[in-house]
């Protein structure tokens, strides 16, 4: 009788399922991005970008693949190679991209053949079919200065010399002709990302519209304006009277309207709007739509765009016809990736390609799943997807993902996520991490992803495993709750933004999950800033983990890629300028270091051009000096964060191991 009981027993556990594991950090090396979706004229492929981790030889590694949105059948044309920007043809016989891998970055054909199309004898930044497919457009750098010295002017601090113009060329029947000069740019863009392009093709292909820079330092990048270009003539004509804040300029498939994109009232800080030019006409078709547009794309019958923008919690697809008010999509619980931003130092862009026909491609994230192609035969039907790159993280057991909403100090209706831990038991309590986005115009979403760092590394879910409720607020500045919310870090860059992620945080502790009484703060660039900031106010924190944190108002204002930008967020003052510089150390979080007692990690790189990281070296001797526990880590790299895969995941074991050292 017992060895029957025994081995029925052992039967049983034996044809048991095995229990899915919860998500670790060495779980960061299979995650692949997929990004650049193109849709072929027809819709019957989609040419992508994926981006796969090398962990051997600690590389990202980007592959060219055409899938197939009848059958889902993959190919990848390119692999182990530095290719981006994948673009069709008009009429879907060719396919091209860019080649980064040479001395200089070459515009290719990888449909029927691949050859190369037009080496520049620098870098060649984006490019566009003519509408007739006869001819190419395309903005490349020009040499840099022989000289041993530049003028930085608005720059960053970690340039070896001045950044080149970039100018237009056309390649047609074989040969390249220039097409603009001058010590002006066009604005340049980030061809590894989502980005929009900053130049069009008119109807005809007689004329060029592009976004225009007065010099290429980053600081004075908001002055950016639309210029028209005789492709014959080469005569430049300027479209507007404005002196600034003009970008992404988009023909109608007709070619009879222009869209482009304007901060609302011309206020740098302000919420994207999408304006529309017919003659002398010049209307803001979003009036009234009080959300962010992180994107568009013309609909084929030339009547709507489609758009994309962070709604509370959501990231959302939507419909803006000519007349009347966007319309949100439904995805099904799919969250559209979507990047916002307003200054054309930093790209903005929607993941998705529209076909002929208006059948879209797109990237999107689910509560359970990262990013993946996906595809609707048109507006209103249901999304299908056609990818499975990350599939092995929705067999993991992944933590619970929920809004969370509150009532701000200031009367805004304010929004969050929480990540609740994996098999998280009833009845139980655990530590509480606050993980703070950047940005600001940056905003967190119901996705496993998160915006926390672009879209390979899932940090709140990596926290939320390790058993802890991890708290992500959108705080004023952020772009999820309208124009007012978005304005209100204005002169209010760290006071307004830290009350309102104590508000949130009082909100969290009633949940039944979490211990108030164990709680820690987190995040990164200006979350990193906030973490900091809230350290130095209030001693009810276990733990920090500050990165990439601007610690320095003026330094920033001095040596980031934004500069004298950063006075928009001060009252519009210089710290060199009257009392400027007492405004700017009052929002610095190292005028408060003395005042920090929280065990407190702080990391950076080497050449960050963002947050440089002399602020961090600072804020360390702060809090080493006053005998505070600190540990401070620095990567080699020229990124605002780790550029290789080892490297992140080194940080994220410093961070969990940060946070289990000091909370459990």
């Amino acid at each position: 009788m017992r060895c029957v009981l025994l081995c029925l027993l052992a039967a049983s556990i034996a044809g048991a399922p095995a229990a899915a594991r919860t998500l670790q950090s060495s779980d960061i090396r299979r995650i692949a991005d997929v990004e650049q979706p193109a849709m072929s004229p027809d819709g019957t492929r989609v040419s992508f970008i994926v981006v796969r981790s090398d962990f051997a030889r600690n590389a990202y590694v980007r592959e060219l693949h055409v899938v197939k949105t009848a059958t889902g059948r993959d190919v990848i044309l390119l692999r182990d190679a530095d290719v981006t920007l994948p673009r069709w043809s008009p009429d879907g016989d060719r396919l091209a991209y860019l080649d980064r891998s040479g001395s200089a970055m070459a515009l290719m054909e990888a449909l029927p053949e691949r050859k190369v199309l037009a080496r520049a004898a620098n870098d060649v930044n984006d490019f566009a079919w003519r509408p007739d497919g006869r001819a190419i457009a395309f903005s490349a750098y020009d040499a840099p200065s022989a000289r041993d010295y530049f003028e930085p002017g608005d720059t960053d601090y970690t340039l070896a010399a001045l950044v080149p113009p970039v100018h237009l060329w056309i390649l047609q029947n074989g040969s390249v002709r220039r097409l603009t000069h001058g010590s002006w740019t066009v604005a340049a863009t980030d061809s590894g990302g989502i980005f929009t392009s900053e130049f069009a093709w008119s109807h005809d292909g007689r004329r060029i519209v592009f976004a225009r820079l007065p010099n290429t330092y980053s600081g004075d990048s908001e002055r950016s304006t639309l210029y028209s270009i005789d492709v014959v003539s080469r005569a430049l004509t300027k479209l507007t009277a404005r002196e600034s804040l003009e970008l992404a300029p988009q023909f109608s498939p007709d070619g009879s309207r222009l869209a482009y994109w304007y901060p609302r009232d011309g206020n740098f800080l302000a919420l994207n709007t999408v304006r529309l030019r017919q003659g002398d006409l010049d209307v803001d078709v979003t009036r009234g739509f009080d959300r962010d547009i992180g994107g568009t794309i013309w609909m084929p019958d030339g009547r709507s765009l489609l758009a994309c923008g962070n709604d509370t919690t959501h990231s959302r697809l939507y419909r803006i016809p000519l007349g009347g008010a966007p319309v949100a999509l439904d995805l099904g619980g799919i969250e559209m990736t979507c990047d916002a931003y307003q200054s054309s130092t930093f790209d903005a862009g929607i993941a998705a390609s529209v076909s002929r026909a208006g059948a879209v491609a797109f990237v999107g994230t689910t509560a359970r799943s990262l990013r993946e192609l996906y595809y609707l035969p048109r507006l209103g039907a249901r999304p299908h997807r056609l990818t499975q790159y990350n599939a092995f993280f929705e067999q993991l057991t992944l933590g619970r993902i929920a809004p969370i909403a509150w009532d701000g100090p200031n009367g805004y209706r304010e929004y969050g996520v929480v990540h609740y831990p994996p098999n998280a038991v009833p009845g139980r309590k655990y530590p509480v991490v606050i993980d703070i986005h950047g940005g600001p115009g940056l905003a967190e979403i119901q996705s496993a992803a998160g915006k926390s760092y672009g879209g390979d590394w899932p940090i709140e879910q990596l926290i939320a495993a390790r058993g802890y409720v991890v708290f992500a607020p959108n705080y004023r500045g952020s772009d999820n709750a309208g124009n007012a919310f978005l304005l209100g870090v204005a002169g209010d860059s760290v006071r307004g933004p830290s009350a309102d992620i104590l508000a949130g945080l009082t909100a969290v502790n009633t949940l039944p999950e979490a211990d108030a009484t164990r709680v820690a703060v987190s995040g990164l660039s200006y979350g990193g800033l906030l973490t900091s900031w809230l350290i130095g106010q209030d001693r009810r924190w276990k733990a920090a983990v500050s990165g990439a944190a601007v610690n320095v108002e003026a330094q920033s204002y001095d040596l980031s890629v934004s500069n004298v930008q950063d006075r928009y967020y001060q009252n519009g003052v210089s710290p060199y300028v009257g009392d400027g510089m007492k405004q700017y150390v009052e929002v610095s979080p190292l005028t408060y270091a003395q005042n920090v007692t929280t065990p407190t990690l702080i990391w950076g790189t080497t050449h960050d051009p963002v947050v440089p990281v002399t602020m961090s070296y600072a804020f360390y001797h702060a809090l080493h000096d006053n005998h505070v526990p600190v540990k401070f880590v620095v990567f080699d790299a020229p990124t605002h964060g780790p550029d290789a895969p080892r490297n992140t995941e080194e940080l994220t074991d410093l961070w969990l191991g940060w946070l289990d050292q000091h909370l459990r």
